[in-house]
């Protein structure tokens, strides 16, 4: 069953946040959790011990722990030069850590800190139906996670519980690198989701609380780009006070707009919504309107259309497409298999082309209007404005 977006978004916030607290995905006993567990195993909340709260590493190269994990060739940042540094780590898929290049009290030779995001998720996605599927084709996220329902596989966060787990993870994270003789403090707190566009209003409470006893914390915020007409509805029927974008953007805080699709057909096949191209760029526009640095991620994109759009955005939003990475998709997330069973091979084959063939075609694109290749440029660099 296909969703309205913005509809099921209205419904969703019924049960997302009850009072102080907000509804997230519990990883115990999830797929995800078992992908995403490898180096740093998921994390309780510390008044609850409900496994709420994993991290990811990037970078896995740059990584002291997680290059020895996945078999890769340590880039040790202690013997590089910032120079050299940055040139390794633009040109990887999840750059993130350069995001906060111009925030104060980067280095870059503690890069590493910023590598290593405290991620919770808020449960429930806008494109999912509620029921045993839905959402995106190639989400990485299990269904049970994003379905919005309350029980199983869920649990109530608050504001106190986010800022209390993330210094006692901090403090167990620098302990199992300290073994190794390395120092390592995270930063980076990532709302994600689901969708937690749904609940700014509490993401902003966070972000009080966290600067207030965190100081040097800076953050990331996914958004499957769906909402911002959902935005517009909750100010207006004073659930989110006026202005809930402007003030989030004076926070050190980085969006992941994840553009789902370059065109209305491929962005249905993507998401299996009933959701069209103009309202995604009514939010992105929406975003960068309010002064939030955002960092555009395409999925899946139809290299077909896919020039077409990069000139409509470029009318509309200044760099835009300088600023634009393309999301590799992988079979080997057990969501993601687990969703398309006997069909992930044809998937798969056609993502890879897909994604090959996007590449190349934005590779092309920015060396004629731009005269830098694609990833030759570090993105917190680029700054979007609209047109």
């Amino acid at each position: 069953m296909q969703v309205n977006p913005v509809e099921r978004a209205i419904e969703l916030r019924k049960t997302l946040k009850k009072e102080d607290k907000i509804l997230v995905a519990d990883y115990s006993d999830t797929l995800q959790g078992k992908d995403t567990s490898k180096v740093i195993d998921i994390m309780p909340n510390v008044r609850t011990n409900e496994q709420v709260f994993r991290t990811k590493i990037n970078v896995k190269e740059i990584d002291p722990l997680a290059h020895k994990k996945y078999g890769l060739d340590f880039f040790d940042v202690n013997e590089k030069t910032e120079e050299e540094i940055e040139n390794f780590i633009k040109f990887h898929e999840f750059d993130f850590p350069l995001w906060f290049k111009h925030t104060e009290g980067f280095e870059m030779k503690r890069v590493c800190d910023y590598n290593l995001p405290f991620v919770f998720q808020v449960g429930g996605c806008n494109f999912h139906d509620g029921l045993s599927t839905g959402g995106c084709m190639y989400c990485f996220v299990d269904d049970e996670s994003n379905n919005g329902i309350v029980g199983r596989g869920k649990a109530f966060l608050g504001v106190k519980d986010i800022v209390d787990s993330f210094l006692h993870a901090s403090n167990k994270i620098n302990e199992a690198y300290e073994e190794i003789g390395r120092e390592l403090h995270i930063k980076v707190v990532r709302a994600s989701g689901g969708e937690p566009t749904i609940v700014l209003d509490w993401i902003e409470q966070m972000w009080k609380e966290l600067k207030e006893r965190v100081p040097d914390a800076v953050g990331q915020l996914d958004s499957n780009l769906s909402t911002g007409r959902v935005v517009d509805k909750f100010e207006k029927d004073g659930i989110y006070e006026e202005g809930i974008l402007k003030r989030l953007a004076k926070y050190p805080i980085k969006v992941l707009t994840a553009i789902k699709g370059v065109s209305d057909e491929n962005i249905r096949e993507n998401v299996q919504a009933h959701f069209s191209l103009d309202d995604q760029i009514y939010s992105l526009e929406k975003f960068v309107e309010s002064g939030l640095d955002i960092f555009p991620h395409v999925y899946n994109p139809d290299p077909k259309e896919l020039n077409a759009y990069l000139r409509n955005m470029d009318k509309r939003i200044q760099n835009f497409s300088l600023k634009l990475h393309i999301g590799s998709l992988h079979d080997r997330y057990g969501p993601t298999r687990k969703r398309l069973g006997d069909k992930i091979e044809n998937y798969s084959a056609k993502w890879k082309e897909n994604y090959e063939k996007s590449c190349e075609l934005l590779n092309k694109y920015l060396l004629e209007n731009y005269g830098t290749g694609y990833k030759e440029t570090v993105r917190s660099d680029v700054k979007l404005e609209l047109n």
